[in-house]
């Protein structure tokens, strides 16, 4: 019963309490005291603040950052497939503008008779340059064949055959031989392909300058005469010496191509030199 007393009292009191400060309120008498203490509680304020006004700052910001690295990856998605369909449709420019051109040589061609065909492989093991494409004996190529690229110059010659393909060694294989001479000076030698997938054409004693032209002979009968090959890029040493090292720049690069020429109307005849 006493504690029950007590605890009443103590509400009572209170809401006593309560009233009384509501009523000193109303008529003014605590502005005052409002002022003292809005002073006395402002630098806390303050400093409650500067506590916490970073924090909230940095919970917003993480917000933020999250939502920006969302649409970074939105953007990068984004950008990614721009450039994949800019790829696709320079892919696809660049093999139609390479169908026109060899569509011009056919045409222009004369009586040689040339099937166009798509590179779909390409071994660039050490030493080795070869390419496969997508027409075979069914389309009448045969071991030997000398293949074009769609403007016309000379590619390599055909190694291996089957029904739907067919395997071209590049003029850059370190296999490969073509005998070749220079339009400006006549000078005759033989290309060979070098390690670095190149061209080197060895020749003895003879006139050659940098810039110089370069087409097959003819000679052997490997090769049709007068196929564009590439220019003379270096050449090291004189006329006077016995060999010298001269570097050629092919007129198109090798390793770009996308559709080739062969030459289906070429059949090459080897010469056999201890024949009768």
């Amino acid at each position: 019963m006493v504690i029950f007393s007590r605890y009443t009292w103590w509400i009572g009191a209170m809401v006593g309490l309560a009233l009384l400060l509501t009523l000193f309120s109303a008529v003014g008498i605590l502005t005052p005291f409002q002022g003292v203490f809005l002073r006395v509680a402002s630098p806390f304020e303050n400093a409650l603040s500067a506590v916490f006004d970073p924090v909230a700052s940095f919970l917003s910001d993480i917000g933020n950052v999250n939502d920006l690295r969302n649409e970074n990856a939105r953007l990068r998605l984004e950008n990614e497939q721009l450039q994949n369909k800019v790829t696709s449709l320079q892919e696809e420019s660049q093999q139609v503008a390479e169908l026109q051109a060899a569509l011009g040589v056919q045409q222009s061609g004369g009586a040689a008779k040339k099937v166009a065909a798509n590179v779909v492989a390409h071994d660039t093991s050490p030493g080795v340059d070869v390419i496969s494409i997508d027409k075979g004996s069914g389309s009448g190529i045969q071991v030997g064949m000398t293949v074009l690229s769609s403007g016309g110059t000379l590619m390599g010659t055909v190694t291996k055959v089957t029904g739907a393909n067919a395997f071209v060694r590049l003029v850059t294989d370190t296999r490969s031989k073509v005998n070749a001479r220079t339009l400006e000076t006549q000078a005759s030698g033989v290309i060979e392909g070098t390690l670095n997938r190149g061209l080197s054409f060895g020749l003895s004693q003879q006139e050659v300058n940098v810039g110089d032209t370069l087409v097959t002979s003819g000679l052997g009968g490997n090769y049709p005469p007068d196929i564009p090959i590439g220019k003379v890029s270096a050449v090291s040493g004189t006329p006077q010496d016995l060999f010298r090292t001269v570097t050629v720049e092919p007129t198109v690069r090798l390793s770009t191509v996308r559709t080739v020429l062969v030459n289906t109307s070429f059949i090459p005849q080897s010469i056999n030199l201890e024949g009768s």
